[in-house]
């Protein structure tokens, strides 16, 4: 961990998740805003093996703490990384030991950043949001994010708001409208639309100027493979009501 002074922060938290909405939002804006590296986390809840790089060598799983100074926005500490902790001893671990953390450093409110699935048809994606008072949730509303009013937000990226409300921290979440696409392996689908959306509203609130134009083209490239899904996933339940509506014989 690098040493920095302490000052009033935000903290902005997205780990991979549905959509991996969370961490690309999140590592989209270290990289746009060239935050500095202050810090890693490692933990042996994380699971257990190895990533190989393009170059060959080899990396363990972590986590990793960018710090971002601006006279406008203030101080912002991002966090993100490769993997959640594996079980839930892990992820309430990983978020008490970051909180302890950013309390004992000045953070003054969290953002968390997660994926909202849903199998409504749209055009443009919803940020619906919930957040840990009443007030903050105002707030939200008033910049276009529909409220939750019922449903959970699972792994760090949800847990981390409780947690933080339980040391008088004020947390919000945003969540991007994604159908949750997943390969026939099962990995989730980067959703860069849903993410922009969450940017475009994140961005706003903490009053940043971020060049959203590379999430563009990886939008663009995204939605034609949505759709592609769309149409198979469309012409499947057309197949199957066709087929319940065929009567069955027993002989």
């Amino acid at each position: 961990m690098k040493k920095f002074a302490p000052k009033e922060f935000v903290l902005v938290n997205g780990l991979p998740g549905i959509a991996y909405i969370g961490k690309l939002s999140v590592d989209y804006l270290i990289q746009q805003l060239k935050a500095e590296l202050i810090g890693e986390v490692y933990s042996k809840y994380f699971p257990p093996y190895v990533l190989i790089r393009e170059d060959g060598l080899v990396e363990l799983l972590r986590n990793e703490l960018h710090l971002f100074r601006d006279d406008a926005a203030g101080d912002i500490m991002f966090f993100s990384g490769n993997s959640q902790a594996f079980s839930p001893e892990g992820q309430y671990e990983v978020a008490d030991t970051l909180l302890d953390w950013a309390v004992a450093n000045g953070v003054k409110k969290v953002f968390s950043l997660a994926a909202y699935v849903t199998d409504r048809t749209f055009e443009t994606p919803n940020v619906y949001g919930t957040a840990t008072s009443s007030e903050a949730l105002e707030e939200l509303k008033k910049k276009g994010v529909v409220p939750l009013d019922q449903g959970i937000i699972s792994g760090e990226n949800g847990l981390i708001m409780g947690l933080a409300k339980k040391r008088d921290v004020e947390a919000v979440c945003l969540l991007g409208e994604t159908r949750g696409y997943q390969t026939p392996t099962g990995q989730y689908i980067i959703d860069a639309k849903a993410t922009k959306a969450v940017l475009n509203l994140l961005t706003s609130i903490l009053n940043l100027k971020v060049d959203m134009e590379p999430l563009d083209k990886q939008a663009k490239e995204m939605d034609d493979i949505i759709a592609k899904m769309a149409e198979v996933e469309r012409r499947i339940k057309e197949e199957m009501s066709e087929s319940a509506k065929k009567p069955s014989y027993v002989t």
